[in-house]
């Protein structure tokens, strides 16, 4: 079975369960419309993964979460949420997949706490023109224009061209294709798309090339958070931006 559906079904039990208590197997298969031998499996992965639990009540077994436990594991779910919580904290504009790779745990595990904190209101989900919701803290006092520029960070080739028109203001269509070595399909949707989130500015007639529209809120924005984006790789880029960070500092 693909990952992600094998994930769908474990997060459509973990509600079932969380939302009625007490269900036994043939119940939860009855109202999800699977066969009991799926239902069976997955309940037996998950109560080894600590994320539900059974009890023996009137000849069935019961099913419960997991953190309905008092003591222990409370605690224990107290601090996935908080990890979740201090993750995105450092790393504002993370999707869901890469917290679960981040923290080393199961996508539906992880689903299954963010839905908890964006109840609770602790964060929130911003999804665009794209397969992912990206996560941030409901009160981190970023604007719409911010997150969109956080959101941008996390791509490699628009990072690429972007760390290329700090070191080299109105640069020509030519130069940025031959440093990034791509085609020129390819270079326009980037160079199109960053000009409608504001982040660039096309060529015009008083400017020669492309620039930053906003170079000062850029290096915040890297200065911030560029710690923790390097643990996501891009390491090439990064040496890049540390080399011109440290001149510029130089003056």
């Amino acid at each position: 079975m693909i990952k992600y559906e094998e994930d769908g079904i474990r997060n459509k039990i973990l509600n079932l369960i969380s939302k009625n208590p007490g269900l036994y197997p043939s119940k939860i298969a009855e109202i999800l419309d699977l066969k009991l031998s799926y239902i069976e499996y997955y309940l037996l992965r998950m109560e080894r993964e600590d994320l539900i639990k059974s009890i023996k009540k009137d000849g069935f077994d019961r099913y419960f979460i997991s953190e309905d436990d008092k003591g222990i594991q409370e605690g224990r779910t107290s601090e996935i949420r908080d990890l979740i919580y201090d993750l995105i904290l450092k790393n504002p504009g993370l999707h869901l997949s890469k917290i679960a790779e981040l923290l080393n745990m199961r996508i539906s595990h992880v689903e299954y706490h963010l839905k908890y904190l964006e109840k609770k209101g602790n964060v929130v989900s911003i999804r665009r023109n794209s397969y992912y919701k990206r996560y941030y803290i409901k009160h981190s006092g970023f604007d719409e224009k911010d997150k969109k520029l956080i959101e941008v960070l996390r791509k490699e080739l628009p990072l690429k061209i972007i760390i290329y028109l700090l070191k080299n203001s109105n640069a020509k269509y030519g130069d940025i294709q031959e440093y990034l070595d791509i085609s020129a399909p390819l270079l326009s949707y980037h160079l199109n798309k960053l000009v409608k989130k504001d982040i660039i500015d096309p060529p015009s007639i008083n400017n020669k090339g492309y620039s930053l529209s906003n170079k000062k809120d850029i290096l915040r924005f890297l200065r911030q958070y560029k710690i923790h984006l390097f643990k996501e790789g891009f390491k090439d880029i990064w040496s890049d931006f540390s080399y011109y960070d440290r001149k510029e500092e130089l003056g």
